[in-house]
């Protein structure tokens, strides 16, 4: 089954990948399978993920639906305290390869498995020449007003991460209102950034420092995704 547009010039892709490091691809899958995927994540009863003073922590739906708002301000407030001292994220996810793991056959279950077959993995083999990867890891995000993803490199010891990825499934966005997917050098430059265009895929070398930028409060809207790693088992 092959999801992924037909007219992509791939060697085109391999070589701006192998002069960047990173690239964004416009119009990745087929227009049906896009808009199956968006239709598939906006149903998603999302959790929000952050970090406290103990480690990453992570509340459903329903329980983000209990709290009283003194109970949420004093999240937000954690939140940002933390921000302000180490790395910090709060957005909204559901993990794709825990729905793997319990067997369940929906269409992300589905589109999950087919990530993780040979054919779309030696499409990012051939285009970033990382031969090594065979093993995906991915997991749907949502960015509201006050989510952010502060700077790190995706770097971790207990696994092998070689490339990461976003599946941008937003319909409609505005560059202020943030979500944006930056790089940055080690002198604090942006050097690139990359607007999360509905049906493109973000895809860049690991390790190699990037954040995304804070949704305000007057954003009107969701930015929707799949995002993860492909590894080297």
């Amino acid at each position: 089954m092959d999801y992924i547009n037909p007219a992509l010039d791939l060697n085109q892709l391999t070589a701006q990948f192998g002069r960047d490091r990173r690239l964004l691809i416009r119009d990745f899958f087929k227009p049906d399978v896009a808009d199956a995927l968006a239709r598939a994540v906006e149903a998603i009863d999302w959790s929000l993920c952050y970090r406290d003073a103990e480690g990453d922590r992570r509340l459903t739906g329903e329980q983000l639906r209990g709290l009283g708002e003194n109970q949420r301000n004093h999240l937000s407030n954690g939140i940002m305290e933390v921000a302000r001292r180490q790395f910090q994220f709060s957005f909204f996810t559901e993990s794709l390869a825990d729905s793997l793991n319990r067997g369940e056959t929906g269409l992300l279950a589905r589109f999950i498995r087919w990530m993780a077959d040979e054919n779309f993995l030696n499409v990012m083999r051939d285009i970033t020449g990382v031969r090594e990867v065979n093993r995906v890891y991915a997991q749907a995000t949502m960015y509201a007003p006050g989510s952010f993803l502060l700077a790190h490199d995706d770097h971790v010891d207990i696994e092998d991460r070689r490339l990461a990825y976003v599946i941008n499934l937003t319909r409609q966005w505005r560059p202020d209102w943030g979500g944006l997917l930056n790089f940055s050098e080690r002198d604090g430059t942006v050097s690139d950034s990359f607007f999360p265009h509905f049906n493109s895929l973000s895809l860049f070398a690991v390790p190699q420092t990037h954040f995304v930028s804070y949704v305000p409060p007057f954003a009107q809207g969701q930015r929707n995704a799949i995002t993860g790693w492909l590894i080297a088992a």
